[in-house]
């Protein structure tokens, strides 16, 4: 087994369930930054969660850019 890849999953878990904001702002820096494989995305999650904690101004902006950025 690939041990990025459970890290990965670790990672997004403990975003999953960590500090507010941070499930919406991994989402939409992985969208922003077109991460795809499992190295972009563990830098975007290690990203998110040494950020710490994300403010209401900075979740609404990643909110709208994944309204608008997202394909259904």
């Amino acid at each position: 087994m690939n041990m990025k890849w459970l890290k990965l999953k670790w990672l997004e878990a403990k975003i999953a369930f960590g500090a507010f904001g941070w499930p919406i702002k991994y989402e939409s820096l992985c969208l922003e930054r077109n991460a795809k494989t499992v190295d972009e995305k563990l830098e975007v999650a290690e990203e998110v969660i040494a950020g710490g904690a994300t403010s209401m101004g900075e979740r609404q902006w990643h909110t709208v850019y994944l309204k608008n950025h997202k394909k259904v």
